[in-house]
């Protein structure tokens, strides 16, 4: 069972990779930030001063109150979103335009500086304003006086702040004049307490001329609603004193009336009942209340009084037969019966009282009922009169109190107050507040060090040379047994004779490239390795030849094979003339011992290739070849075959199953890491043994693969579209039969 393991492309973007990144293209990364700094000193060279002057506007959290009435407009409330908007206000084009109005209600001079209202006067509006904005402009700007365009600019330059924590508001202005930065900041703290008392004003007086013209409509409606009740109450006969018609009072006069009459009467019976009541049981009478009171009776019982005292006087003397006793006695019986006939006409007439009173209590209990009957008839009239009497009522409440409010409001225009103050005007600047250096070379350096990471991850991400052995390793997940440093030109010349120098890290690179390959060895015959890429033009033909000659001067025996024929380079190596040896000893049976070539700077045999007009599966996939490889195995120590590429042709897989190891060449110039993926998965799940990978610089690489084999382009586009390996071999196998 042939097993796989994964080979991970690695993708990560953390702080490490970030930092690796940056430390492998340190000379671009450092060379933004130079730039980056050099942007920002010129920045802050060419910048135009600028200058800023600040006005402090406090809002009052307490309220001025003359009158104990409520005003028009209410204080504003002590809330941050309050605050936000009021800031939004002094930035707004409607601040702009009241500033701009003041600048040319106050004027500014050559010097700048704010004129007096008498010398403002005697300028023109547009003389003033126009060496005004001559001062503020810009180097190299155009001048333009136009009123949206100034307005843009004083929305533009102002800014308007709070700190969060109070009711401060800081107004800034920024310009190239100091004078006018100055005048434009105190004018916006100005402008904005001016808004504040013309938004107070300007509502009390419209809330004036409201009020006054509803109060004409109001009395009007009252006056025609008081009309109405009126006329329907003298039409109805509903007229009313002290709030109570006529008819009310009437029957409110007839039943105290009636309800006296009834007392009086009860008395009157009560005291003819007393005097009855005493006269039936035999009593004179003379305890009566009515005839105490009687002056008659009261002579009567002094002269009845005064004959009883006589006669008891006499009948006491004892002179009994006096005539006078019978005289007196005649007198007393006679005032007697006048006394008792006086009683009686006292009781009569108490009868004669309560008879009138009876009939006075008819005679108003008839009329009571008559004013009552009336009373009933006109009740609809009355619900309708009260109904009229409470809509001109509610006329009037409404009318007195739009008139209170009226007055009220008449009271508060001339004294309303801003709620807000200015506790610090603006004071000329004595330095520019920009350019600022530290701020643009701060600029520079983060703009320097974005753009320098930017810049190396982008070059890292597209950069395909190796970077690092490490990387390589990972990303191809097999061990890079060996490094082959870069040669110049003139060096390769000789690079026969660095591979025998002790001090050449490039005889060094191939001595340790042999010890990573004899600890790969697992048997004491001849050992077959075969050298491959994924891509044409890394240098692989140039480590074969190297690596032969690095075996040769260890006194190991090695061959060079040339199975590369496509493109083969080996005869080149060597120098030595291009001849068909392989392709004549497998097709026609030249003996191997003909066919050899030998290096004329080392010990190592080469059996070189040409270009052949023959597919190379017709040579190379033949028996022949394969008994040519293990005669090659008994006769050699190593054998080292270099294989095509992998990208250009599916023969490579074959001859590395006759290998006992293959190397992967890598030039460190441009690696597809993606398709190195593909092309080593692809060997492997055809049982290739890779013993590693062989990172050759870029100055090692000859050149890419020519294009004239039209086979070759084929298999590369095949390559290049995705077509797997499997179906290329069989396409080959199909071509061949």
């Amino acid at each position: 069972m042939i097993r796989s393991d994964p080979i991970h492309i690695s993708g990560e973007t953390s702080q490490p990779f970030l930092l690796s990144v940056v430390a492998e293209r340190k000379v671009l990364f450092g060379s933004c930030i130079v730039i980056g700094l050099c942007a920002g000193l010129i920045g802050y060279a060419v910048s135009p001063p600028r200058y800023m002057a600040e006005t402090v506007l406090a809002l009052d959290v307490r309220k001025l109150q003359a009158l104990p009435t409520e005003s028009v407009v209410s204080a504003l409330p002590q809330e941050s979103p309050v605050l936000r908007t009021e800031i939004d206000i002094i930035g707004s084009r409607m601040m702009a335009e009241r500033v701009l109005q003041s600048l040319f209600d106050a004027g500014t001079p050559q010097g700048g500086e704010v004129l007096s209202p008498d010398a403002a006067a005697t300028m023109e509006p547009g003389p003033r304003l126009k060496e005004a904005r001559r001062i503020d402009q810009t180097v190299g700007a155009s001048l333009d006086l136009t009123r949206p365009a100034i307005i843009h600019d004083l929305m533009t330059n102002v800014r308007a702040v709070n700190d969060g924590r109070s009711y401060t508001i800081y107004i800034s202005f920024r310009s190239g004049s100091p004078q006018y930065a100055a005048a434009v900041a105190n004018a916006y703290g100005e402008a904005y307490i001016a808004y504040q008392l013309d938004l107070k004003t300007s509502a009390t007086r419209r809330v004036s001329e409201w009020l006054g013209s509803r109060l004409v409509s109001l009395r009007s409606t009252l006056e025609e609603s008081e009309r109405k009740a009126t006329t329907f109450r003298e039409a109805s006969g509903l007229v009313k004193a002290n709030g109570l018609t006529l008819q009310s009072q009437q029957i409110g006069a007839l039943n105290v009336e009636l309800a006296a009459m009834r007392g009086r009467l009860a008395v009157s019976t009560a005291r003819l009942e007393t005097a009855v009541s005493a006269v039936a049981t035999g009593d004179d009478g003379l305890s009566l209340t009515e005839v105490l009171a009687s002056p008659t009776i009261q002579q009567l019982r002094v002269e009845e009084a005064r004959i009883s005292r006589s006669v008891t006087e006499i009948e006491e003397s004892g002179a009994t037969k006096n005539p006078q006793i019978t005289t007196l006695r005649s007198q007393l019986a006679s005032i007697r019966r006048q006394i008792v006939k006086e009683t009686h006409q006292i009781i009569g007439s108490l009868r004669n009282e309560i008879s009138v009173s009876q009939r006075q209590q008819a005679g108003l209990e008839s009329s009571l009922q008559e004013m009552q009957d009336a009373m009933s008839k006109t009740s609809e009239s009355l619900v309708h009169a009260d109904q009229l009497d409470r809509e001109a009522s509610a006329n009037r409440a409404i009318y007195e109190s739009y008139l209170t409010r009226y007055k009220q409001t008449i009271e508060q225009d001339g004294i309303a107050t801003a709620e807000a103050r200015v506790i610090s005007r603006a004071m000329r600047p004595t330095r520019p507040a920009s350019p600022n250096f530290t701020l643009w070379m701060l600029i520079g350096a983060i703009a320097g060090t974005g753009a320098g990471m930017s810049l190396a991850l982008l070059r890292h991400l597209t950069d395909r040379s190796v970077r690092s052995i490490a990387t390589l390793a990972e990303k191809t997940g097999l061990a890079v047994v060996g490094r082959i440093p870069g040669l110049s030109t003139a060096d390769k010349s000789v690079a026969a004779t660095l591979i025998t120098d002790s001090h050449s890290p490039f005889g060094d690179a191939f001595a340790d490239l042999q010890a990573s390959l004899r600890l790969k060895r697992k048997s004491a015959e001849g050992y077959v390795i075969a050298l491959t890429s994924a891509t044409p033009a890394t240098g692989k033909s140039f480590v074969t030849a190297n690596l032969a000659r690095s075996l040769a001067a260890m006194g190991t025996r090695t061959i060079v094979v040339d199975a590369n024929l496509r493109t083969p380079t080996i005869a080149a190596e060597f120098r030595i003339a291009a001849e068909p040896m392989l392709e004549r000893v497998v097709l026609d049976g030249l003996p191997v011992e003909m066919a050899i070539r030998r290096d004329g700077r080392s010990a190592a045999d080469i059996l070189c290739s040409a270009a052949s007009g023959l597919p190379a599966d017709f040579i190379l996939g033949k028996a022949q070849f394969a008994a040519l490889i293990a005669m090659l195995r008994s006769r050699y120590d190593v054998v080292l075959i270099d294989m095509p590429a992998l990208s250009i042709g599916c023969d490579a897989v074959g001859i590395a199953l006759l290998s006992d190891a293959t190397l992967m060449v890598v030039g460190m110039e441009r690696v597809d890491y993606p398709g190195l993926a593909e092309r080593i998965r692809s060997l492997r799940l055809a049982g290739v043994d890779i013993v590693g990978v062989v990172a050759n610089d870029r100055f090692n690489v000859r050149g890419g693969a020519p294009a004239s084999s039209s086979k070759h382009v084929r298999a590369t586009r095949s390559h290049k579209a995705g077509t797997s390996l499997a179906e290329r071999l069989y396409a080959e196998a199909g071509g061949a039969r």
